[in-house]
């Protein structure tokens, strides 16, 4: 697997161009993500139909760091992100994510917005 940071950008990348199946196969099996509310998706199968449905209503999704802290195993990135969604143009939408990147991939990814 890649550096932890290098993980990041492909997550980003995959995000920009609203490809669910990309950015799924970037997660550990038993991944858990948390979405800003506290919702909780596990495995990689699960993350992939949240972020197919995600990306159905959003489209692509630019995320542009701000700061990025890779630490060991590690990432912490303060971003903004821009999308459209049901006609109206979100940008500058502020958030932090932290994720945990392990052998099989991303371990662990929380967003707080």
């Amino acid at each position: 697997m890649a550096s932890p940071a290098d993980v990041y950008q492909a997550l980003r990348e995959a995000h920009g161009t609203a490809d669910a199946e990309s950015a799924a196969a970037l997660y550990a099996p038993d991944a858990e993500y948390y979405e800003p509310d506290s919702e909780v998706h596990r495995g990689r199968d699960e993350i992939r139909t949240f972020l197919a449905a995600y990306f159905a209503r959003r489209g692509p999704v630019g995320i542009s760091v701000k700061r990025e802290v890779v630490a060991d195993s590690s990432v912490l990135a303060e971003w903004t992100s821009s999308y459209t969604e049901a006609g109206r143009r979100w940008a500058g939408t502020p958030g932090v994510s932290v994720l945990e990147v392990g052998d099989d991939g991303i371990t662990y990814h929380r967003d707080y917005q």
